[in-house]
Parts: C-alpha cells; sequence; structure tokens
C-alpha cells in the first residue's frame, strides 16, 4: 500500500492529511478503508472506478499553499 497514494491524488491528500496529525499508521488505515468504500461502489455500480477530478475550493488551497 505504500506506492497507492502516489496514483491518486484524493488517496494522497487524505494520506498527508492524516500524517500531519502524527500518526503514519491512522495515515495507512485512512486510506485503506478508502479503498474499501471505492471497492464497494464499484461493486455496486458494476462500472469500471475512475478517478474522478478535485472540487475547486481544494485546487485553489493547494494553489495558494
Amino acid at each position: 500500500m505504500v506506492g497507492l497514494p502516489r496514483w491518486n491524488p484524493q488517496l494522497a491528500a487524505l494520506h498527508e492529511r492524516e500524517l500531519a496529525r502524527g500518526n503514519r499508521n491512522r495515515a495507512t488505515l485512512a486510506v485503506a478503508r478508502k479503498l474499501v468504500a471505492y471497492l464497494l461502489a464499484v461493486d455496486k455500480s458494476g462500472q469500471p472506478f475512475a478517478v474522478r477530478s478535485a472540487p475547486a475550493a481544494e485546487t485553489e488551497v493547494q494553489a495558494v499553499a
């Protein structure tokens, strides 16, 4: 699971937020929970997974920082 946040910007942002709280295990578990949510959504919808673009407010905050 080490490489997953690199391939998905949403997972990377989640991982960084949890790392900022100071617990690497919590960050890893947060990413794992998000992946399970993705898997359940794909299973329920029957459509392939597609990474969504980040919301406008989130991209603006990253651009300012």
